[in-house]
């Protein structure tokens, strides 16, 4: 293993450094990466560009590959890639990184992004970029505030399986823009009606709240920002316990191409809002500070968590869950094209180090060998080709290596049980992942065929073990590989789109876990008649049961889904009406094990049939 480890590093310093002596100057490059999009870019294989003005965000989400993972309300989803999993895949806005206070992720930034701030969202499933984690990431760009006088606004109101409202108003002018939004609304019902105090056992079906702040401004080179976001009384049936409140400062300035940022999470979660006969409470903090340029990044992360768990006259518990981690982070980055090959290669070092040193005695006693800290010598490389063959035909080629640090969870998280519930450890001693994938595309026409293999060492999972006197959780390396197909039909006015993977952790000869079955998406959208449009879209996810049994993943059946919309416009105004779940359909996507150490070991149902009724206004005044 330490061998591969060296060739593959080796590999990428020689790309990184070595082709200077061959390369030329870039020249802008126009690829037909998709049917319905040309960009005035080089892209990568795996990477795609998406308005975010074109649908709402999870529909954005849901396909190439890429499947949304539900665990609450609609904006408490986690991301998922060909395979691969949370930490996995960074988040970053404008390349500022973001990370969850939660273990449990369920303040997951993805679908907490205000989307009239946005111009696109890039879907990278390379890790040949910067910011790219082991799997990848997913990039929101702001659109820069206008000259002239702007107003947006939406209002969102939602009713039948889910009572909410969404409302958003920006106003820009030289340059400068002011963005608020709020949402409030009550858990959703099921395709049977049923709702979350029905299904799972909760006091009452508690409204939340979501509110937000940002401003957005530059002048010349120099761009700043500042945003805050506040939530409430989220509810979670995927966990034991419950978002009670969350609170997200943000900050940044950039010269040029050179930014320095913070945000800082604090998240309380607990079980307040469930019938129970113990209250458990984590009080959650994260800080992230990064200064980024085009071809370099720095960023320090502290996570912080205290966690208890008590039942009066029984017990008190008082876990360390995250003990005071301080993560740092130091990479560059090189890229060149030459003759329609583009070389990328990434080399970094992390460290990882733990603030209480007390908690060490506590993973000491599953590994005697535990450090408190550790270095990571971190890369990817990757050789792209693209050609275009015709004016209807291209197609390409993508070979890339990569190496990431564990997360801090993997390493150092401590959860202490009552009774006999397994205890969770991190694992100090976990070695870093090493990926490999092969990853070809053909566009012909209304056709885009993306076919990849990957192999993975040392990848992290969960396991369970027992010593003579307790049962615990933790985490170890297994190696696995996954193969899959991502497909687009793209043709006049019906767009499919088909996701399936095949994956196996060959340390056990077992299916690996969390693995999405074959998606089939396919929308039929109408011609525009004096400003009206409608669309049909059908959703087909097939059963999966290639599933883990020894991290008690379930069978999930297939299931079938139809929404349908009509929107008008008129101007600077648009009216859509869609409905959700056109056939009341009740169901559950393929979830993963019960994410412990406060897994409810319940599966999610999906909404029943939901009306949206939504009005927008985009006005500029010249």
């Amino acid at each position: 293993m330490k061998n591969k480890f060296i060739k593959f590093l080796l590999l990428g310093i020689f790309i990184s450094f070595s082709s200077d002596a061959f390369a030329q100057k870039d020249s802008v490059v126009v690829y037909w990466l998709s049917p319905v999009e040309v960009t005035a870019k080089q892209q990568l294989i795996g990477d795609k560009d998406i308005p975010v003005e074109k649908d709402n965000l999870s529909n954005l989400l849901d396909k190439n590959g890429f499947t949304l993972i539900r665990k609450g309300v609609f904006f408490a989803q986690d991301i998922f890639a060909d395979g691969f999993k949370r930490s996995d895949i960074n988040v970053v806005i404008d390349g500022e990184r973001y990370h969850s206070a939660c273990p449990n992720r369920m303040d997951s930034p993805l679908t907490r992004v205000n989307t009239t701030d946005l111009e696109s969202i890039s879907l990278q499933k390379t890790s040949a970029a910067l910011q790219s984690g082991l799997a990848g990431m997913v990039q929101f760009k702001r659109a820069f505030p206008a000259e002239s006088l702007k107003l947006k606004s939406g209002l969102s109101k939602s009713f039948g399986a889910l009572n909410s409202y969404d409302a958003t108003f920006a106003i820009e002018k030289s340059h400068h823009r002011l963005n608020l939004r709020y949402a409030t609304g009550k858990p959703y019902q099921d395709g049977n009606g049923k709702s979350f105090s029905d299904l799972y056992p909760y006091q009452d079906n508690f409204a939340y709240t979501l509110a937000e702040g940002s401003f957005y401004g530059g002048s010349g080179n120099w761009k700043y920002t500042a945003s805050f976001t506040y939530t409430e009384n989220v509810s979670f049936p995927y966990l034991l316990m419950d978002e009670r409140l969350n609170r997200i400062f943000n900050g940044s300035v950039s010269y040029k191409n050179n930014k320095i940022y913070f945000n800082y999470t604090r998240h309380i979660m607990d079980n307040g809002l469930r019938i129970s006969p113990m209250f458990m409470e984590t009080d959650a903090k994260n800080l992230t500070i990064g200064l980024v340029g085009t071809n370099y990044e720095i960023y320090y992360r502290n996570w912080n968590d205290d966690n208890y768990l008590t039942k009066p006259g029984k017990f008190l518990i008082k876990n360390h869950l995250i003990p005071n981690v301080s993560y740092l982070s130091v990479s560059g980055f090189h890229q060149m094209t030459f003759n329609g090959l583009n070389f990328s290669a990434k080399l970094g070092l992390v460290y990882q180090s733990v603030g209480d040193k007390n908690i060490m005695e506590f993973y000491k006693s599953l590994y005697p060998n535990a450090k408190d800290s550790r270095f990571f010598l971190t890369f990817s490389t990757a050789l792209n080709y693209m050609k275009a063959f015709s004016g209807d035909v291209a197609g390409g080629i993508i070979l890339e290596a990569a190496s990431d640090a564990p997360d801090i969870e993997t390493l150092y998280i401590s959860v202490k049980k009552p009774a006999m519930k397994p205890q969770w450890s991190g694992n100090p001693g976990l070695k870093q992942p090493l990926r490999a994938t092969l990853r070809t595309l053909l566009n012909y026409e209304f056709l885009s065929l993306e076919l990849y293999g990957t192999k993975v060492w040392n990848y992290i999972n969960l396991t369970s073990g027992a010593t003579s006197t307790l049962k615990y959780l933790t985490y170890r390396n297994i190696d696995a590989y996954m193969l899959g197909i991502n497909a687009t039909i793209s043709w006049k006015y019906i767009n499919s789109d088909l996701s399936y993977i095949y994956a196996e952790n060959t340390t056990t000869n077992q299916p690996l876990s969390e693995i999405p079955p074959l998606r089939i998406t396919t929308t039929i959208t109408s011609p525009e008649y004096y400003g009206i449009s409608g669309f049909l879209r059908h959703i087909y996810n097939d059963a999966q049961t290639r599933i883990d049994g020894n991290l008690n993943e379930s069978p999930t059946p297939q299931w079938n889904r139809f929404d349908l919309g009509l929107s008008f416009n008129y101007d600077y105004l648009t009216f859509t009406l869609s409905v959700d779940n056109l056939t009341n359909a009740n169901y559950y996507q393929h979830l993963s094990y019960a994410r412990d150490p406060f897994s409810s070991k319940m599966k999610v149902y999906e909404p029943g049939r939901i009306f949206r009724l939504n009005v927008k206004i985009n006005k500029l005044f010249n």
